[in-house]
């Protein structure tokens, strides 16, 4: 038998798709379609507050050396422009950490299909990877099924 996708929660295989201790035929889905909402909430906020650190920080630094290049202090602009080194490389690592999140757990994903006239959600996840690896399986499956359907 050959398996196309597995993991703890779903099994897509020649036979059918596994899902919640729920087995379906291959031969009885008559239907499968996407779905999704989208769920960005608190990881959004942290991008945007990331962002504006970023901004606040600038704007610091820039008002603080301003006003330090009126006099001697050559060392504190040093100091002072280490710290916003720092910053900038904490901000832009966690900024893009948060993006990346969003990007790929950005929305809430659902893979839904039709036995018997009913509608069943067989997967729904936040992971946009694990949800893209999942439809392929399952289009390959749908599909590897149907010509070995037509062949007979």
């Amino acid at each position: 038998m050959r398996i196309y996708y597995q993991d703890a929660d779903i099994t897509v295989a020649a036979s059918g798709i596994a899902v919640h201790g729920r087995t379906y035929a291959l031969g009885d889905i008559e239907e499968a379609w996407r779905g999704a909402r989208r769920a960005v909430g608190r990881k959004s906020l942290i991008a945007w507050a990331v962002l504006l650190v970023a901004v606040v920080v600038e704007a610091a630094v820039w008002w603080s050396t301003r006003w330090i290049w009126a006099g001697r202090g050559l060392l504190l602009v040093a100091a002072i422009l280490l710290v916003r080194v720092i910053a900038h490389l904490a901000a832009g690592s966690t900024g893009l950490q948060a993006m990346e999140d969003i990007r790929r757990y950005g929305r809430s994903q659902e893979l839904w299909i039709t036995v018997a006239r009913a509608p069943v959600r067989v997967l729904c996840t936040d992971d946009a990877i694990r949800y893209g690896q999942v439809c392929r399986a399952l289009s390959r499956a749908l599909d590897d099924h149907e010509a070995a359907r037509s062949v007979s």
